[in-house]
């Protein structure tokens, strides 16, 4: 298939009104916990590529460095996460996740499976298939980029 202006805005818009619905099923458990979007945003990525440095979190948030210490400070008094001294150059300072911050990952990220689990319920073997595959190889070539 040929792409066209039109089908890349129809496939950004889909993509974003599939996003905005799922951080709205997800945002449901977060303000139960008194956790904000980007609380969310800077736990997962702490995460995904392990303890950081206040600049390495703010360059992943696409934030300040004044903005990511002050986001540090707030999930620290929430006890998401502790600021950790590197072994090797004690002025280094990285925030690593609690078993608090763990938890409301969890929580989230089960909550966002279960729904899409739910929606899945009436596709086929056939179409769960075509979907993933398709959804998978938009990723990998997104990531390539």
């Amino acid at each position: 298939m040929a792409q066209t202006a039109e089908l890349t805005k129809k496939l950004e818009e889909t993509l974003r009104r599939a996003n905005t619905t799922l951080f709205k099923r997800g945002r449901s458990i977060l303000v139960g916990m008194e956790i904000s979007a980007l609380q969310f945003n800077a736990l997962l990525t702490i995460r995904e590529f392990g303890p950081l440095t206040m600049g390495d979190l703010g360059k992943h948030l696409f934030v300040a460095c004044s903005t990511a210490t002050d986001l540090a400070d707030r999930m620290e008094r929430a006890s998401l996460v502790e600021r950790v001294r590197d072994d090797k150059d004690r002025r280094t300072v990285r925030l690593q996740l609690l078993t608090r911050g763990d938890e409301a990952l969890d929580a989230v990220i089960t909550e966002r499976q279960n729904f899409v689990g739910e929606v899945l319920e009436d596709y086929t073997d056939e179409e769960y298939s075509v979907l993933l595959r398709g959804l998978e190889i938009l990723a990998q070539r997104m990531e390539l980029k």
